[in-house]
Parts: C-alpha cells; sequence; structure tokens
C-alpha cells in the first residue's frame, strides 16, 4: 500500500475512486499533495526510488468544452491549453505528466491527445481507461530524474519538507532514502509531521474533543525535526491560528533558536518556541496575578525538611528522597491521603508501607504550608496549582500544541497543555522512550493520554552509526526491561557501521579535563572542524570550572558557549561559530558531529533495575553523537569494555 503524504483522512466521489487505484502501488510509493494555494501544481506527485517520479493532475471538463474542432473557440479550451502549459513550465523536462479527463470517454480522450500533437512527457487518460489500468498503469509510467530535479520538485513544491535547520545528519547505504540528500525529511518523517492536517473523522463532529498523535522514535530518527517541520507548516497554513512548542530544558531551546536564526532568521508571528517551565511560570502569573517565588537557595528547602520532619521520628529516608517523593505527589495531582494510598510507585526505586505513606503525605502538607506562609513554593507545585485554579479563563489558549521530549513530561504538565488547547485543538508528542518516562514507569494513559492506535515508531537513526548505536542500546539493556512501551528496538538495516566509541582511561578527573582539550584541540586542527561540530557533555564528578576555563584557554571565551551558563543566547550573539558545553542533566535534544563525555563512570555498571534512571542518561548522552563518540573514564570497569569501545590510555 502507498504511502500518502499527507494522508486522506476524508474520501468521497471521485477522490475514493482515485485512492483505490493510488493504494494499490507497494509501499515504497509515496503519493504526495502539495499543500496551500500553488495553482501551478498539479494535484500530485507519485514517486518511488526505482522507479521515479510522475505528476498526475486531474480535469474536469467535458469533451464538448475542450474539444478544438468546435465552431466557436472556447474559453475552456483555452484554460486547458494555458493550464497544461503552466504545468509543463514548472515541471522538471524529464518528469512525466499525466492529465485524467474525468468526464471524457477514452475516444474522447484520444482525440483530444491527436489535437494536441507529439508530447513524449504528457500523457492524457479517460476514467475509465485510468481505472482499468490501475496501478501498474500508473507504475509503468513513472521515470528516474536526477538528483538536482529531485531536489527541485521537493523545493518547488514541497517547501516544508526542507529540514528547518542544520543538523548532523548520516544516511542510509542501502535504503531508497539513500538517494534523498540530507536537506529534506525522508518520506516517514515528513509522513509524520503532516498528519491530522485535517481532524479525522471520528473526531470532527466532537466540538470539544482534542486530537493526539504520538511519535515514538530512538535517538536520532528526527522527532525533533518533525515537531518543528510541523510546527512552520501550522504556522503558515493557519496565520491566525497560534502555534506552540514546548521543549523540556532551556539548553536545547537555546540552541534550536541559534540553528533556526541561521536558516531562516527569524520565525513566523504566531509561533512559539519556549521551554515549558517559562511557558508555565508565565500561565501561573496570568492566573493568580501575583509573582511567582520559590527558594533561591538549593539548600532552603533540604532544611525546612529537616527542620519538620522531627514530629516523625520514625521516617527513614532522607531529605533528597523525601523530596523527590514530594515532587511526585505533585506532578500526580495526588490531592489526599487516600489518593495517595491508592496511586501507584511503581519505578520509585524505594518502596513505603502504608504507615510510612501517610507520614510522608503528612509532612508534605507541614512543607507546603510552611512554604506557603513565606510566599514560596515547590517547583514541581506550579503546575498542580495551575491544574487546580478554580477557574482558568485567563489561560493563554492554543490551536496547536507540539511537545518535544514528551518522555519528561509529567502528568501534571500535560493537563495543564490539556487547559491551554482550544476547542478542537491538536497536541502533538514526540518521545523517546528509551530515554524513559519521567524517572518512573509511567505510562500515556497514566499522564491522562489516550494514545491508542494514534502512534507513530520510528525505529531508524539518522543521526548517529550503527556501532554507536549499538554500544549505548547495549548498555541500556543491561537495566531495562523489554516493555515496548518503555524501550523501543532500534533498526540498524542500512546504517553506516562507523568507528566504535573510543573510551580513554586517565587517572583523575582533572586528567579527563586536560586530555579531552587535547583532544578537541587536535581533533579540530587536523580535520579543520568548524567548533560547532563538537558538544561537551560533563557528568557530576567533572571539575566544570576547570573543564570551561580550559577551552575558553584553547579557543576563546567568545567562542566556547557553556549552555547551562548563557542560558538564553549565545556569548557573542547569534552568527560565530561556537563549541558547545553542557550538564549531563540538561543534554537532551543537543547533538553533535563529535561528542565527548566526561564523569560518567558512575553511570557504567553491570545493569539492574535499580540503576535503571542512569542506564537511560548514559544512552542518552551516548546517542548525542553523529559520527564520532569519546568517553573518558577515571575507574575500573564492570563489565568487558573491549567488547564495546575502543580502548585507549
Amino acid at each position: 500500500m502507498a504511502l500518502f503524504i499527507p494522508e486522506w483522512t476524508r474520501a468521497s466521489g471521485r477522490q475514493l475512486q482515485l485512492k483505490r487505484v493510488l493504494n494499490a502501488l507497494d509501499e515504497a510509493t509515496v503519493v504526495r499533495k502539495p499543500l496551500g494555494e500553488r495553482l501551478e501544481a498539479p494535484e500530485l506527485f507519485l514517486e518511488h526510488g526505482e522507479r521515479g517520479w510522475l505528476a498526475l493532475a486531474l480535469v474536469e471538463s467535458t469533451f464538448d468544452a475542450l474539444d478544438a474542432g468546435q465552431l466557436f473557440a472556447s474559453e475552456a479550451r483555452a484554460a486547458f491549453e494555458a493550464q497544461l502549459q503552466a504545468w509543463r513550465a514548472v515541471l522538471p523536462p524529464g518528469l512525466p505528466l499525466l492529465v485524467l479527463l474525468w468526464a471524457c470517454g477514452e475516444e474522447e480522450a484520444q482525440a483530444l491527445a491527436r489535437q494536441l500533437g507529439e508530447q513524449p512527457m504528457l500523457r492524457l487518460l479517460s476514467r475509465e481507461r485510468f481505472l482499468e489500468r490501475g496501478a501498474p498503469g500508473l507504475a509503468a509510467l513513472q521515470r528516474p530524474v536526477a538528483a538536482e530535479e529531485a531536489d527541485l520538485l521537493r523545493t518547488r513544491f514541497f517547501p516544508e519538507s526542507a529540514i528547518p535547520l542544520p543538523v548532523a545528519r548520516r544516511r542510509f547505504k542501502r535504503d531508497n532514502a539513500a538517494s534523498l540528500p540530507g536537506l529534506f525529511l525522508d518520506a516517514q518523517q515528513e509522513w509524520a509531521s503532516k498528519l491530522d492536517l485535517e481532524l479525522p473523522e471520528e473526531q470532527a463532529d466532537t466540538a470539544n474533543d482534542f486530537a493526539v498523535r504520538l511519535v515514538n522514535g530512538v535517538a536520532g530518527s528526527g522527532k525533533t525535526l518533525i515537531a518543528l517541520s510541523r510546527a512552520l507548516l501550522l504556522a503558515g497554513l493557519y496565520p491566525r491560528e497560534r502555534v506552540l512548542v514546548l521543549i523540556h530544558n532551556t539548553p536545547i531551546v537555546a540552541d534550536l533558536r541559534e540553528r533556526l536564526h541561521r536558516e531562516r532568521g527569524s520565525l513566523p508571528a504566531n509561533l512559539e518556541i519556549t521551554t515549558y517551565a517559562s511557558w508555565a511560570h508565565r500561565q501561573w502569573r496570568r492566573l493568580y496575578r501575583t509573582p511567582l517565588s520559590m527558594p533561591a537557595d538549593p539548600a532552603y528547602l533540604p532544611a525546612l525538611v529537616r527542620k519538620l520532619r522531627v514530629r516523625w521520628p520514625e521516617l527513614k529516608l532522607s531529605e533528597a528522597q523525601l523530596i523527590e517523593e514530594f515532587d511526585f505527589l505533585n506532578e500526580m495531582l495526588v490531592a489526599s491521603a487516600r489518593e495517595y494510598m491508592d496511586t501507584s510507585r511503581a519505578g520509585r526505586g524505594f518502596a513505603l508501607r502504608a504507615k510510612e505513606r501517610l507520614e510522608v503525605w503528612d509532612l508534605f502538607e507541614a512543607v507546603t504550608a510552611a512554604l506557603l506562609d513565606a510566599g514560596l513554593r515547590m517547583w514541581s507545585a506550579v503546575a498542580t496549582q495551575i491544574c487546580r485554579a478554580p477557574e482558568h479563563a485567563m489561560l493563554e489558549r492554543y490551536e496547536h500544541i507540539l511537545v518535544d521530549e514528551a518522555q519528561f513530561f509529567a502528568p501534571s504538565w500535560f493537563h495543564t497543555v490539556k487547559l491551554a488547547l482550544r476547542a478542537q485543538g491538536r497536541l502533538f508528542l514526540c518521545a523517546d522512550p528509551n530515554q524513559g518516562f519521567m524517572k518512573s514507569r509511567l505510562s500515556w494513559r497514566n499522564a491522562g493520554l489516550d494514545v491508542t492506535g494514534r502512534t507513530k515508531k520510528l525505529r531508524r537513526s539518522y543521526r548517529t552509526t550503527q556501532a554507536i548505536l549499538h554500544t549505548a542500546g547495549t548498555l541500556l539493556a543491561r537495566a531495562v526491561q523489554a516493555d515496548p512501551e518503555h524501550y523501543l528496538e532500534p533498526d540498524f538495516a542500512g546504517m553506516d557501521a562507523g568507528a566504535a566509541p573510543i573510551l580513554l582511561r586517565v587517572a583523575s578527573p582533572q586528567d579527563a579535563v586536560d586530555r579531552a582539550v587535547n583532544e578537541i584541540v587536535a581533533l579540530a586542527e587536523r580535520h579543520a572542524l568548524p567548533l560547532s561540530s563538537f558538544l561537551v557533555i560533563y557528568g557530576g564528578d567533572t571539575p566544570k570550572l576547570l573543564l570551561y576555563k580550559r577551552l575558553c584557554r584553547a579557543f576563546g571565551m567568545r567562542r566556547v558557549w557553556w549552555l547551562n551558563k548563557d542560558k538564553k543566547t549565545p556569548p557573542d550573539g547569534y552568527g560565530p561559530d561556537y563549541l558547545r558545553l553542557a550538564n549531563l542533566e540538561t543534554a537532551t535534544g543537543l547533538e553533535g558531529a563529535v561528542v565527548f563525555l566526561l564523569g560518567m563512570d558512575d553511570l557504567l555498571f553491570e545493569g539492574g533495575e535499580e540503576r535503571e534512571a542512569d542506564a537511560r542518561k548514559l544512552y542518552m548522552a551516548m546517542t548525542r553523537a553523529s559520527h564520532r563518540l569519546v568517553m573518558l573514564s577515571t575507574g575500573e570497569l564492570p563489565f568487558d569494555a573491549g567488547a564495546l569501545f575502543r580502548l585507549e590510555e
């Protein structure tokens, strides 16, 4: 069955007959329909990796209107000839054009063809003959076109399929998509980006419903590209409707904005790209009409918990575990002790008996009250308070909300997002289940979203190599369950083999810094690589200030973008070339041709369910690399690293 881009969610009459024939084409065929008001474009384009392309146009005029043998000149005939010339003028010379004369018989179609004269790349066909020839007849008309002509077709008729920002991307060698240059989404990515441009029939009559779509993909499968492409497409198709893209962390938003600025210069006025945290703060202030304050000192909340917990001396959890549990209560929108007793804590990492839950709840209420008395609140309570506001009329509303890295969104976050959707609004989610779900084994249904039958899976990575993805996946498999909702098996077919990740053994974290900087300098000089090719990710044991200073000494302070320091814009503004530096906790969504990992020793382990969150972090960090991955280690490894890495001292 052919792939329709966009999908034909509604078809009747002529379209149904047309779709039956097109559906019979093989699965390697893509049926594309140009979007927007492109009057010079034929209705459809058929593409096949081997057979090539075919443009298909429909004409509904009768033979009497088109016949040049009529006594008096016909306006319809003149318009028909002008339209044929217009189509041929915008199509590559080697691309065949099939014109379906829907209201003409076969003899009439042949008569019109004789009147037009010999035109090798033009074929007129009646509806009767079209239905009789079927899919084999269409396949026989397709012709290969040069790569430059294919680029021209996409640029002219499907500009929204262009990759919206500079990316590190690899091609498949033994796949039909290999002929595509790195400037366009592949067919599956383009299909996903154009899903539900019309509401599905089952939701069209439900005024208060909203459409939800989930794209689950392995690292590097193009989820962010799909979200951005869709957002730009929606903003262009519906200029009076608001489009919101929400992303989990600040560094990736800053990085995306910088790359979008390089590629496009500016964004449509009706499109907003921001972090969930920034957006939620704004919504909270709109609802409560007061400043939003949280403890400025990281030690404030642990100290408050330590002070109040004396009333429950039998509680054995640490302050950090208690605060993590308080966040869980807020994120799950737990409203009472009774609800807490019935709430699943699967994947929380530590067990609680019924008596302990009751004590945790009492302490949670005491801490929340003490914070409110001081005019403060936990960050996790912001979304909860938005959800529990007495009314939501002051919330900003959107027709389209897209969520990238949705696996890190809590149930309370999704609830605030749904509150901000207008009636019949559309929610579009992109997620990587291999990176986890808010450190817990939550499901989309737990998060308040029914994605049954509304999920698209992308198993091929276009960013990285087989060697890197295999190593990252093998380490992840040591700790995760085989549940398909929490682990997506990648498809390695046709991927570049690539070089094995390098594991450098060093004596100390300080030595790791020196070695990493020296290696980056050598690679940049030897291969004349731009600084933007490099991404350095550091874990908790890395002396981060030393790392930053050494990188600045090597490349200049204005050419090192520490994404956790300069959170919104690069140090010298948009335009210059930067080496990027990021903390492990905020690196999701970033990518680089060459990635260095420091301070990851605690994540290299034998596995086990209790270390699942760490395994997912390591998987995320490793799969940021598109070409080369270098990890620096200071400790003894608990497994045969030589089977997965190239070891160097």
